[in-house]
């Protein structure tokens, strides 16, 4: 009869969680999704040679530094992920609240991108018939919907709208007054800033005098078109929860790492209970390019004092 073989202690495909916390604290918190956790030993030995004939043969082996060391990849960027991967410092709020800007003047640069200090520019365009006259500068009120907006730029059929509040609504009149309105038959929120000369009497064009980004925000002045020196922009902005770290700032990061094995998973139920281990990103971290972006981070498993003797470096159980 043959050996029998006990699939149960192989673990093949294996899958599981792992959590991190304060060293010798009690809270965790969730890696989330991991392009794999490896655990890995690297022992170095130092050896004495005979002295006594030409063959120098080894009689003496002697351990001289034990290294371990832990290697995954973070799939999720989570605040507390990128805090601890990048070795960043403080996790910082500063959310842009949505408002307006109006005629300001910004430093243009020919063919090249400027930064206008706000995310997700728009502007209104209200498309229809202008009764009497309409002007920069003059606030529009919607006769049904109440919306409201400030007049960035008119021309013969539409105006073009930044400080917009509500929704305007086809068909009504945008008005100035009683005798000054635009009777709108369409209305576009365009992904776009209003660029015009000081006194708002010419629009500048999108493609031919500038280009923009503006999820972010950024405006190119285009040498080969009309835009001067004293040209201004008007533009809203959006309500954005923004957040940020200074990378490489933080000293040392040294965390308690916890990885558990998915009890219905094939092979043995494990958790190894990593004491203290200093936190590395070890390699790439893609920013452009095909696939998901995982940050790779590697750390050491070091000594915590603060276990029992013996004890200092990690656990493994088996259930």
């Amino acid at each position: 009869m043959g050996l029998a073989s006990n699939t149960e202690n192989i673990r093949f495909n294996g899958t599981g969680r792992a959590y991190v916390g304060a060293v010798g604290g009690s809270t965790l918190a969730d890696l989330g999704e991991l392009e794999g956790m490896q655990y890995s030993v690297e022992i170095s030995e130092e050896e004495m040679k005979s002295t006594r004939n030409a063959a120098r043969a080894t009689i003496l082996q002697v351990e001289s530094e034990r290294k371990a060391s832990l290697a995954f990849g973070l799939r999720e960027m989570s605040e507390a992920n990128l805090k601890m991967a990048l070795l960043g410092s403080a996790i910082n709020t500063d959310n842009q609240a949505a408002s307006y800007v109006d005629q300001v003047n910004p430093a243009f640069a020919d063919d090249l991108f400027i930064d206008l200090g706000y995310l997700n520019l728009f502007t209104t365009k209200l498309t229809g018939v202008i009764t009497d006259t309409i002007a920069v500068g003059d606030t529009l009120t919607g006769a049904d919907s109440a919306a409201t907006g400030l007049v960035a730029y008119v021309d013969s059929g539409y105006v073009i709208l930044v400080n917009v509040s509500g929704t305007f609504e086809s068909g009504e009149k945008a008005e100035k007054d009683a005798s000054n309105y635009i009777t709108l038959s369409g209305i576009e929120t365009l992904e776009d800033v209003c660029v015009t000369d000081s006194t708002g009497a010419t629009l500048r064009a999108q493609v031919t005098d500038y280009s923009i980004d503006p999820d972010y925000g950024y405006l190119r002045k285009l040498s080969s078109g009309n835009i001067v020196g004293t040209d201004v922009v008007s533009f809203d902005y959006e309500a954005v929860d923004r957040k940020y770290i200074h990378g490489l700032s933080a000293g040392a990061v040294e965390k308690k790492i916890i990885v558990v094995a998915d009890k219905d998973d094939t092979g043995p139920r494990q958790r190894w209970t990593f004491h203290k281990v200093k936190i590395n990103l070890n390699g790439d971290f893609p920013l452009i390019g095909d696939g998901a972006a995982i940050m790779q981070v590697s750390g050491g498993v070091l000594m915590d004092t603060g276990q029992a003797s013996g004890q200092e470096f990690y656990k493994l159980e088996m259930m």
